[in-house]
């Protein structure tokens, strides 16, 4: 599969990923530093590996001397769901300029009322926008598509997906007293499937 990322300059890169065959086949004849792992590779014979000390991602040559470190997260190169923890990062680095929409990771996770719950507070603690959560709430819906999904949790993400609605006045259409009618709502949810 072929993957576009970026360097942390901002750098566009071009790799092609190996199978997982392969990068098992390149680990077991490896005698250099077990740390890293080569998971692809350009067209001028650069690989590219993981450090799996950090997470990093680098082209380098055969004895991992790095070339470019990649800011586009393993995630989206991989076509990963990021954990909900990583899902935070991510979005904050996108909102600081870290990253752009492109390298985003795609992929979602369905989310547990209480990972939504975390997900109005953050709102409400200024930590992520409404944009945010909006969009996060619209991808977990579109993946979703085709699971079973309904009742509460369907309609608790139908109202995140439009959390961000323009109001008067260059306000919110859903406010505070909104957010915190959701959470209760979410907070029943819970309740019932512990029943």
């Amino acid at each position: 599969m072929e993957r576009q990322m970026f360097t942390t300059d901002g750098a566009s890169r071009q790799a092609r990923l190996l199978t997982m065959e392969d990068a098992a086949q390149l680990r077991a004849l490896q005698e250099t530093d077990l740390r890293f792992i080569r998971i692809g590779y350009d067209s001028v014979r650069s690989w590219l590996a993981i450090d799996l000390d950090n997470g990093e991602l680098f082209f380098c040559d055969d004895e991992y001397r790095p070339s470019d470190v990649i800011r586009t997260p393993i995630e989206t190169v991989m076509s990963w769901a990021p954990t909900k923890e990583r899902l935070l990062l991510l979005t904050q680095r996108l909102n600081l300029g870290e990253l752009s929409e492109q390298e985003f990771p795609r992929n979602r996770n369905t989310p547990t009322f209480e990972e939504m719950i975390e997900w109005i507070l953050y709102v409400k603690t200024g930590v992520l926008t409404r944009e945010n959560v909006s969009s996060w709430a619209g991808r977990v819906l579109w993946q979703s598509e085709n699971e079973m999904m309904e009742g509460t949790m369907l309609d608790a993400l139908n109202e995140l997906s439009v959390i961000d609605m323009p109001g008067e006045n260059g306000s919110y259409f859903y406010d505070e007293v909104d957010l915190d009618e959701w959470i209760e709502q979410m907070r029943k949810g819970m309740r019932q499937d512990e029943d």
